[in-house]
């Protein structure tokens, strides 16, 4: 079983990379066209080989399967890819993927590098609230990824059109009103998985006595600033004076704000290390 996780998590990052490069080369122009038809055959085998991963670890451990750090930062990787795939298929357009993907492959070369192929179940197995709490903060993390990331190319393509170079980046990314769109769509329903993550862990610590929970710890307040400049972004379309331009650098700053969280949460001092 161990000798399974491994290969499976070795091959992971490898095929996230070539999922990136192939969703990347659609810049490249005509040549993009011989990769067409292995871009969403890859990506859904990717996925498809990640979830055979969890399984993996679920049948090995006898309980949920994302019970540490590390597994936690591959679900996030898991659930932005689908969350990707599943846009990308009911948006009709897969321009964004080289970039999105290229964020996914980078985390889960980490949980692969950094994490245990021999996973340790925990005594007594994760309660439904702790299960809830994983699974809610990973989809919320998805989708305001995806908001970052459509926000931040929101800004690259109104950029390029201004300085009237209408190239690659202008014949294969969505359009400036799919893209704020995606921003928005994407950034409310990061806003609701982190209102339901944010409260279920926030009882969890009261009821467990967490040792270095506090409202005023890192992680918690960044969390909680997340959740209400990802809320404003959600809601800014009804927002006077709060335009799509505005609210895409605010997805693309939340973004980096959203890997510093991410980043609090695998230090030492964190009270999440108990995971």
């Amino acid at each position: 079983m161990n000798q399974a996780l491994q290969a499976l998590g070795v091959l992971l990052p490898v095929l996230y990379a070539l999922s990136a490069l192939f969703h990347g080369v659609v810049f490249s122009g005509e040549r993009s066209r011989k990769v067409d038809p292995l871009r969403r055959n890859v990506l859904n085998a990717t996925i498809a080989v990640h979830f055979a991963y969890f399984a993996t670890r679920a049948v090995a451990l006898e309980q949920f399967p994302a019970n540490d750090l590390w597994s936690t930062v591959s679900l996030i990787a898991f659930s932005t890819a689908l969350a990707y795939a599943l846009v990308a298929r009911f948006a009709g357009h897969s321009g964004s993927g080289g970039v999105t993907l290229g964020l996914v492959f980078a985390l889960q070369l980490l949980a692969s590098a950094f994490g245990s192929f021999e996973p340790v179940a925990r005594a007594g197995g994760m309660s439904l609230w702790a299960v809830m709490h994983v699974i809610s903060s990973a989809v919320a993390a998805a989708a305001l990824a995806l908001s970052g990331v459509h926000g931040a190319l929101y800004i690259v393509l109104l950029r390029e059109m201004r300085q009237r170079r209408f190239g690659a980046w202008f014949d294969h990314l969505p359009d400036l009103d799919m893209l704020a769109k995606m921003t928005r769509r994407s950034a409310l329903f990061g806003f609701i998985g982190l209102t339901i993550g944010l409260n279920v862990g926030i009882g969890l610590a009261h009821a467990e006595k967490v040792p270095g929970f506090g409202y005023a710890h890192p992680e918690v307040l960044l969390s909680l600033l997340l959740w209400i400049h990802f809320g404003v972004i959600a809601f800014s379309e009804k927002i006077r004076g709060f335009g799509a331009r505005r609210a895409s650098y605010a997805a693309a700053g939340g973004l980096v704000a959203l890997l510093l969280s991410l980043l609090l949460v695998l230090l030492p001092h964190s009270f999440h290390s108990g995971l």
